[in-house]
């Protein structure tokens, strides 16, 4: 069986990201796009093989051929828009955030599960094969106990643009637009909760747009971690480093897409050293999720992942703007 695809929002993420690998793989193919401006919608159809091109999404969505619908729109509109896909019995690709606060995002929960849909959320970093196999090392106990985690994500001197300079579109800055894809790994990894979070962002705790967040985890089984996300560094290092108490994964970049780096994983064993590429994580999210549906289970990242997502980020903007611990 084949899945016909759907797109709204043709933005970047659309055009190098999702748009290629549906069409790439054999059990899917992209059906129909939606652009708020028909000559785009278009353009975008042709350059990537769409049959149809929309203005509407609800013309989409009436559309039958349309059983899997990907939202890369702003992140204020990924509510609505993916309740309306689960009524009209599509399963839903959804860009991170889910939603802006964490009442809708149980919202987008709520409608998926009764209309008997998938929800999938576009968290790419868990497809970094790199990642796949650290959390499979972390599971069989080959560290020990993780003791700490220090991360970097960043897309470097890149000022926030377009809609995702207004407060009303995007809810936060950095920590939305780089930032979870973070958080979403080092619960990925450690298959744990965080319990606990402290954060700091360059606007302090003035209501603005941050590009420079700093924040604290500590997680249900103990270990604490350390995220820097920013926007404003031009030399950054997009790395990891997972300390445990019989071994050590160092990564240096690697916590971006469409990046070369290496995985250096030291355990009682030796140590062992690969060179890695980011450059396929869309590629296997598309793959994933064609085969979450054709297969009836769930994706690699649910939408129970982001609401949890959302509520973390929540407790972030009020760690920084109040100026405290905030238990999860």
């Amino acid at each position: 069986m084949t899945l016909g695809w759907g797109i709204i929002g043709i933005g970047n993420i659309a055009n190098r990201a999702v748009a290629p690998h549906v069409q790439e793989l054999a059990e899917s193919e992209l059906v129909a796009v939606v652009s708020r401006d028909q000559g785009r919608a278009e353009e975008f159809a042709a350059r990537h093989g769409a049959r149809c091109a929309y203005t509407r999404y609800e013309d989409m969505l009436a559309n039958p051929d349309v059983q899997v619908v990907a939202i890369t729109t702003p992140n204020a509109l990924h509510p609505e828009q993916a309740i309306a896909a689960a009524r009209a019995g599509k399963h839903v690709l959804c860009d991170k955030p889910l939603a802006l606060t964490t009442a809708d995002a149980q919202r987008v929960l709520d409608a998926c599960r009764e209309a008997g849909v998938k929800l999938g959320i576009n968290f790419q970093t868990r497809h970094h094969a790199c990642f796949q196999r650290a959390r499979r090392l972390i599971a069989e106990g080959a560290l020990g106990d993780v003791l700490l985690v220090q991360v970097e994500v960043s897309a470097g001197a890149s000022p926030l643009r377009s809609w995702r300079a207004d407060p009303s579109l995007a809810g936060v800055g950095t920590i939305n637009n780089i930032g979870v894809h973070a958080y979403d790994l080092l619960r990925y990894l450690l298959g744990a909760e965080i319990a606990e979070v402290v954060a700091l962002t360059d606007v302090g705790r003035r209501d603005e747009l941050e590009t420079m967040a700093l924040a604290l985890f500590r997680f249900t089984n103990g270990t604490m971690a350390y995220v820097n996300a920013n926007q404003v560094t031009p030399n950054f290092q997009p790395d990891i480093d997972v300390y445990g108490s019989r071994g050590r994964i160092v990564g240096r970049g690697i916590t971006r897409p469409w990046r070369e780096g290496e995985m250096r994983v030291l355990t009682e064993a030796g140590e062992e050293v690969t060179t890695e590429s980011t450059h396929d994580c869309y590629r296997r999210l598309i793959d994933d999720f064609n085969h979450a549906v054709l297969e009836d289970r769930e994706p690699l990242a649910t939408g129970m992942d982001g609401l949890r997502s959302v509520q973390l980020t929540e407790a972030m903007a009020r760690s920084a703007r109040e100026g405290r611990v905030i238990t999860l």
